[in-house]
Formats: C-alpha cells, sequence, structure tokens
C-alpha cells in the first residue's frame, strides 16, 4: 500500500507540473499556423472601366463587365520551419477574353500570423521585395480584438495601409453561420504602384507614355495652343531655354500609375482567420508625369510679360496639381461558398485549439489532482491490523511466529 501511493504521489507530482507547463510551453508549439494549408477561395464582381486603353481619353460612360476571381493559397511545407511557414498565393481573374494573373510567396510567423524577411518571399517574381516585416495579407492575428490596429500589405504598391475595427454602431453581422467575427475596414489611399505592377500593367495593354502629338491635342483641349505659344515666345527665350523647350515639346511624357482601393473583411477573433472580403475595390489610376511641365513653367516664369503666358502657366499648374484619373476598379465579394469554406475549416481549427488550451491542461490537472489524492490516503490513512477469518482473534505477524519457533 505505501509503495502504490509513493508511486502514485510521483506521478501526480509530475502531471501537476506538466499541467502547470504545458501553457507556456506546449500550446506555443502546438497552436500555430499549420504547414498543410490548402485554400481554394473564390469572389465575384465586375470589372468597371473610366478609360480608353488605346487612346487614354476618358470614357462617357464606364464599361462594367463580369469578373470572377480565383485564388489559390498553398503552404509549402518542404521550404517551412518550426516558426515561419512559407506560403503561396496565385490569383487569376478572367474577363472578356483576358486575364489579370498574380504569383505571390509569404512568409508568414507562424505564431504572430506577420510576414516575416526570408529567402523564399516575392512579390510577383523572384528577385522583386517581399511583403513589409510586421505587416499581415493572409491572414490576420490571432486573439483580435477592436482595439487591435494592423498594417496590411498591398502586393501591387510594395507598401502597406492601415485596417481599423468598424465602429460597433455599424458593425455588420456579429456572427457568420454560428461563428463569430469582427469586422475591419481598410482603405488604400492614391498610392504608385511598384514597378513589378507598372510592368504588368503596360503588358496588359495599357500605355506607358503619351506622345507628343496627343500631348499637344490635351494641352489645345485645356486652352493652351502650343504652336502659338512657341511663336509667342522664340523670340524671348535664350538658346538654352530654347533646347529646353523644344526637348521637352519633343519627348513623350511618362505615365505614372496609381492603386487606390477600400473594402471590408470579417475576421474569426480566436484564430485570426479572414472568413469573408466584402465590398473590394482594387482600383488603378493613371497621371502623366509632371516633369516636363516644371520645366515649362520654370521656362515660361521668365518671361511673363509675353502675351498669353501667364494663363498657360496657370493651366499647367493646375494639370500639374490634378489628381491621377481612374483607369478601372476590380469589385467584388467573396462567393457564399468559399465563405461556407472558412467558416468550416476555421471551427475546425477553433476545435483543436480549444484541445491544446483548455480540455488537455484540464485533464492533466485533474487526473494529477486524483493521484495525489490517492498517494494522500494510501500514506496516512490508518491501516488495520488483519484479522483471523476463523476465530476473529488477530493474525500473528511473521515476526512472532519466528521467534515462537525458535
Amino acid at each position: 500500500m505505501r509503495r502504490t501511493g509513493i508511486v502514485a504521489g510521483v506521478c501526480g507530482v509530475v502531471l501537476a507540473a506538466g499541467a502547470i507547463a504545458w501553457s507556456p510551453v506546449a500550446v506555443p508549439r502546438l497552436v500555430k499556423l499549420p504547414t498543410n494549408t490548402n485554400l481554394s477561395l473564390q469572389y465575384k464582381g465586375s470589372l468597371v472601366t473610366f478609360v480608353n486603353a488605346r487612346t487614354g481619353a476618358t470614357l462617357a460612360r464606364p464599361t462594367s463587365v463580369p469578373l470572377t476571381v480565383d485564388r489559390q493559397i498553398t503552404a509549402v511545407p518542404g521550404s517551412s520551419t518550426s516558426s515561419v511557414a512559407v506560403m503561396t498565393e496565385h490569383l487569376v481573374a478572367p474577363y472578356s477574353g483576358k486575364s489579370i494573373t498574380e504569383n505571390n510567396v509569404y512568409a508568414v510567423n507562424r505564431r504572430s500570423m506577420c510576414n516575416v524577411t526570408d529567402t523564399h518571399a516575392c512579390t510577383f517574381a523572384v528577385g522583386n521585395r517581399s511583403a513589409t516585416t510586421g505587416s499581415y495579407y493572409l491572414t490576420l492575428p490571432m486573439n483580435l480584438s477592436t482595439a487591435t490596429r494592423l498594417q496590411i500589405w498591398k502586393p501591387e504598391t510594395g507598401t502597406t495601409y492601415p485596417l481599423a475595427s468598424l465602429p460597433a454602431a455599424k458593425q455588420h453581422p456579429s456572427s457568420i453561420d454560428g461563428l463569430g467575427v469582427l469586422w475591419f475596414n481598410g482603405v488604400l489611399t492614391m498610392t504608385p504602384v511598384a514597378p513589378w505592377e507598372q510592368k504588368a500593367l503596360v503588358a496588359s495593354g495599357l500605355p506607358s507614355t503619351v506622345s507628343p502629338t496627343a500631348v499637344e491635342a490635351q494641352l489645345s483641349a485645356a486652352g493652351i495652343s502650343v504652336p502659338a505659344l512657341t511663336r509667342a515666345l522664340l523670340p524671348v527665350l535664350t538658346p538654352a531655354e530654347t533646347r529646353q523647350v523644344t526637348t521637352v515639346l519633343a519627348t513623350p511624357v511618362h505615365l505614372n500609375y496609381y492603386a487606390f482601393g477600400s473594402g471590408l473583411v470579417a475576421a474569426e477573433p480566436t484564430t485570426g482567420a479572414e472568413i469573408d472580403l466584402k465590398n473590394i475595390v482594387d482600383g488603378r489610376a493613371v497621371k502623366p508625369s509632371t516633369s516636363g511641365m516644371s520645366t515649362l513653367i520654370s521656362v515660361m516664369s521668365h518671361h511673363t510679360s509675353v502675351p498669353g503666358v501667364p494663363a498657360a502657366i496657370a493651366e499647367l499648374r493646375r494639370l500639374a496639381a490634378a489628381a491621377p484619373q481612374p483607369v478601372f476598379e476590380l469589385r467584388y465579394s467573396q462567393t457564399p461558398a468559399s465563405i461556407a469554406l472558412m467558416v468550416s475549416k476555421t471551427k475546425s481549427q477553433l476545435g483543436q485549439i480549444h484541445l491544446a488550451t483548455t480540455w488537455i491542461p484540464i485533464g492533466l490537472g485533474v487526473l494529477a489532482l486524483a493521484l495525489l489524492v490517492l498517494a494522500g490516503y494510501r500514506r496516512f490513512w490508518p491501516r488495520t491490523p488483519r484479522a483471523s477469518v476463523a476465530t476473529g482473534h488477530v493474525a500473528p505477524s511473521e515476526a512472532t511466529v519466528e521467534r515462537h519457533a525458535a
């Protein structure tokens, strides 16, 4: 009995220590981004176009065509480690016989869920910079709250934008298919695109420059007659100024593209999983380079007495300060089937998390307590001598029998 109590006590102490150490030691090793992630998600909406892609002229009425976005997110176990998961993202958006394709590789901290620096990570193609360290994209961090402030990576600009919780009064349904969620809103202000996106836009058929003839036509539409202004200026320009003006007027104007957008995301707070992306607007805009206009303004500012020059300077400054012109917008929301998929997978993850964080340590603690109680019972409970079954007398001990035998 005493040996049983000792064994029970030792086991109870070991299990109690395990229950105490479980959360700080075991949970971080178990509750993290899985490296078997494989998600096929879909979004539907429309592609709205504001300009003629060939001429750059603004359309009298924007056109709209149906849009489908297929998104595949896959973990790469062979490149992942115990602390970092390497994830690929493949996007395909077919529309009107064309298609937008995008490939990205992310390195994600498996506990914090933020992007980290890794040799495998890149944007669009190998060699391009990866997501900013500390930003989020594929998933949001665990244990979200309405006070959480996040920076979301935007691949097309190579920058981040803020994501903030919606005010309580504007919160969408607090649960989706029985799964509690928090709603966040993100807004990307007009931001220059990264070189890789500029290249992709041009490859899709958008112009990279505006010809001198087209520039002259646009200035004429704005009230600036280039031939008349040139004739008035040439007699007063210095040779250096003449070279500057003629060079600007003969050089195609480079076009700079910008990205802008907004949208809502519903996330499950315990896992940080993005359950629903809604009312997404992902737009592109364009604006001519202002370097040539700056040169013309600088030269003409020395000759404001020439008729027409002050008005031309004012118009050039207005054009230089104008906001980028929208080119197109992708407008879409997550499909019900993709939302249901995320709800199902997230509920499964929540079950595993609750098992690891709650039920296992409780089970260890209960078992440890039972063993310690058993050990105490065996150690301190009064021992009753064995009685003789036939006579009811106390049975002699082995030592007594030996003494009588002697």
